[in-house]
């Protein structure tokens, strides 16, 4: 409304909707799949290449936003020189930017607006052309067909008309126009078949109809002393024809309520808000006929269900085609049986950018958007758009969680970012992706063949801290180790005196002095092995140092376990290799040392993740809840990763149900922290309880939260920037078969591999 009152007089609102255009993210992919060397992720490369054409040319759909005005000369003169109408316009142009931004809109740039304006009428009237021909050819073409014609010297007379003109327009028809091989037809809202009330965003029932919809509203300002005088007129002739009349005549309610109105626009022109007229035309398009007819009929029912009327543009269909190009060209007779008289309160109600659409130029294939059927595609590493790249997924047992996890953490592997998992319940599930695409997946268990030595000090490669910070940034690793191995044995020994843990410490420095390793980093390196660290003390080292003294026996006892007893894989050295770009961690079946375990896996994982703050990286969590139920100190080192992984380039993802458990600990402050540095939320179906806790720590309307309670497997709400959005992910037959944890679709799936072997996956049906 504060735009409204500083808006030019005559603005024209355009929608276009169309296919997505797809090429230029296809491209993006066909360049990641050659510098792809794994043979595994290149076939699941060309799988979701596949998929994204499918999805782009069939049901993706998407929107631009126009909005055209023209200059307008409040003095009077009729002639004003070029350079002021320009500056002008430029100065609308500014001020309609700054009061979009603070509407939650971004205006576009263009490097070249001549060519943008060119492109824009070029797209609108070339439907067909334009998807296979883009502008850049179809200029070319146009310039050989001139140089042929009219000889060379021709070209530098070519109108830029001819540029985005179609080769044939058909007006021959009453009902419909033909240009480019596209059937449009067109309709309009009636003065008196509007609705009398609306709410808010009205026009999202028009914009977000479908494919081959566009809208087009003009907004005209009158002249408010001119308004309220004519107001005035109106309302006493009225008042005098109802003196005249019966309250049993058949036009008494007529003049009443024609009374009421006027005062309604007087008391509303007498405060801040202007009269305004406006029209709205619908333009319908179809590959045929009878496509065009159909959708016509369609978009008339879908809008009487709304009480608002429409009308066909019959015998007029070279006028509503005019009227419908973006130069704020309406024909007269169309606004003199389409124009609403409407305040500026009115006018507001019809804000048209209320389709939201999360397409990100270099992101993932989340779905497709239910809302609008636009394609969701995320790049939640651009700095730009998220403020941190986190990420927390919730939903109940069996909404698709681990699915979702899967899917988002192979489309990260295709995009060559590193990927690491860590899965403290079932983490069986993760393993038939990991080992389809050349990912480790590595089981840390008892008995396993995999360990982590966790008092490795672990060689980084710390070429870009170099770079970026200088060496003076250098502190020293043993300090780092041992402040992460007090948390360690934290876990282990819960009710650890101040003495014992002053204790511990002197034992750490003694059992590394013994491999020569000092607070000095030099003493890390073996000179007769160069580039690499020396041989590194095991928990069997320290358990013999602490065995040495009276005062550190209980601590040794609760330590003997670990390196003599049951649980005795921790007392390996790391046979486990980082560099590879899908690692799965399955700790599941540590679960009576779970705390233990998760902790070494998230502090050999998080060693990793720092290393290179110019590389993207994702660190993936699944089951959260175990892990932020109990124990305070792993769900704190959890909360830290969430909180400074940004700044390490990297992305935390974490997939939970049971939300009492993830929101139990302090009374949910590392639940809520871990929701609070996540930019986005990825909400599956939940039972109505859990969904009442997760509207109340979001902020979700009453209808948002039930429509989570209603979800169908594979249906999200996805939330972020202030932005709440209805996803239904998509994932291709070949990913479905990776990463499905459905019990009949597994049982199908162990069926294709018995008859077909290897090659099963990506096959529909038996």
């Amino acid at each position: 409304m504060s735009y409204l009152k500083i808006a030019p007089v005559r603005m024209q609102f355009k929608i276009v909707s169309k296919k997505a255009d797809i090429a230029e993210y296809l491209e993006k992919i066909q360049e990641e799949i050659e510098h792809e060397e794994d043979e595994q992720c290149r076939i699941l490369q060309e799988d979701y290449a596949r998929l994204i054409r499918s999805i782009g040319t069939k049901e993706a759909i998407t929107r631009r936003f126009f909005l055209i005005f023209e200059y307008h000369s409040y003095d009077g003169n009729r002639n004003p020189k070029e350079k002021d109408v320009y500056l002008n316009i430029r100065s609308a142009v500014q001020t309609a930017k700054k009061y979009l931004a603070m509407c939650g809109n971004v205006v576009l740039e263009h490097e070249n607006e001549s060519r943008f304006c060119v492109d824009v009428l070029y797209q609108i009237l070339n439907r067909r052309t334009s998807v296979t021909v883009p502008l850049s050819e179809r200029i070319r073409q146009v310039s050989e067909w001139y140089r042929k014609e009219n000889g060379r010297e021709s070209l530098s007379r070519l109108p830029v008309t001819e540029l985005f003109a179609p080769n044939a327009i058909d007006f021959r028809h009453r009902n419909y126009v033909v240009f480019d091989g596209v059937y449009h037809t067109y309709l309009y809202i009636p003065s008196n078949k509007y609705r009398i009330r609306v709410p808010a965003g009205w026009l999202s029932l028009l914009i977000n109809a479908g494919e081959g919809i566009d809208v087009d509203v003009f907004f005209f300002k009158q002249d408010k002393a001119k308004c309220v005088e004519r107001i005035g007129r109106r309302i006493r002739l009225n008042r005098s024809k109802l003196k005249e009349t019966y309250d049993t005549n058949t036009d008494y309610d007529d003049l009443s309520e024609s009374i009421r109105a006027g005062f309604y626009l007087k008391n509303g022109l007498s405060g801040s808000e202007e009269f305004y007229y406006m029209a709205t035309l619908i333009t319908v398009t179809g590959h045929s006929e009878k496509e065009v007819e159909w959708r016509a009929r369609e978009m008339a029912k879908l809008l009487s269900s709304q009480d608002i009327g429409t009308a066909r543009c019959i015998f007029s269909e070279e006028a509503a085609f005019l009227s419908s190009l973006p130069i704020l060209n309406l024909d007269q007779n169309l606004y003199r049986k389409s124009r609403r008289n409407v305040l500026t309160s009115g006018v507001a109600a019809c804000y048209p950018f209320v389709s939201y659409e999360m397409s990100d130029r270099d992101g993932i294939l989340m779905g497709v958007n239910k809302a609008n059927n636009s394609l969701v595609i995320v790049d939640i590493f651009n700095s730009e758009i998220y403020k941190n790249a986190n990420i927390t997924i919730l939903g109940t047992s069996g909404a698709g969680k681990t699915f979702c996890l899967q899917l988002m953490a192979l489309r990260m592997r295709r995009k060559n970012i590193q990927v690491f998992i860590v899965a403290p319940e079932k983490g069986h599930e993760l393993a038939r992706a990991c080992q389809n695409i050349g990912g480790a997946y590595l089981k840390i268990a008892p008995g396993s063949d995999y360990g982590i030595n966790i008092m490795e000090i672990r060689p980084s490669d710390q070429s870009a801290r170099v770079i970026l910070d200088g060496e003076a940034s250098q502190r020293s690793e043993l300090a780092m180790k041992i402040q992460s191995l007090h948390i360690f044995f934290t876990i282990l020994i819960p009710d650890i005196t101040h003495e014992e843990r002053q204790l511990l410490d002197e034992a750490f420095i003694l059992t590394y002095k013994e491999k020569g390793i000092t607070h000095d980093n030099e003493s890390l390196w073996d000179e007769n092995n160069p580039g690499k660290y020396k041989e590194m003390p095991v928990l069997g080292d320290l358990y013999r140092i602490l065995m040495e003294k009276e005062d550190t026996i209980r601590m040794a006892n609760i330590l003997n376990r670990l390196v003599n007893g049951s649980s005795s894989n921790f007392n390996r050295r790391t046979n486990i290799d980082l560099d590879n770009k899908y690692i799965v961690l399955d700790i599941s079946e540590m679960q009576s040392d779970l705390g233990l375990a998760t902790f070494t896996a998230l502090d050999f994982v998080w060693s990793k993740v720092k290393e290179d703050r110019t590389k993207e990286k994702a660190f993936f969590i699944d089951e959260c809840w175990a892990l932020l139920a109990d124990n305070e100190l792993t769900a704190n080192y959890i909360l830290e990763i969430f909180k400074t992984i940004r700044g390490y380039g990297g992305a935390a993802v974490c997939a939970s149900q049971d939300l009492e458990d993830f929101f139990s600990l302090k009374n949910g402050k590392y639940g809520k922290g871990v929701l609070n540095n996540s930019k986005t939320k990825i909400i599956l179906n939940l039972e109505h309880k859990e969904a009442e806790i997760v509207k109340n720590e979001m902020d979700l309307s009453e209808a948002e939260a039930l429509a989570i309670t209603r979800f169908e497997r594979g249906n999200a709400l996805i939330s972020t920037n202030s932005n709440n959005l209805l996803v239904e992910f998509k994932a291709s037959q070949l990913e479905k078969d990776l990463i499905t944890t459905d019990r009949k679709d597994l049982k199908e799936l162990k069926e294709r591999l018995e008859k077909y072997g290897g090659q099963a996956y990506g096959r529909k049906g038996a």
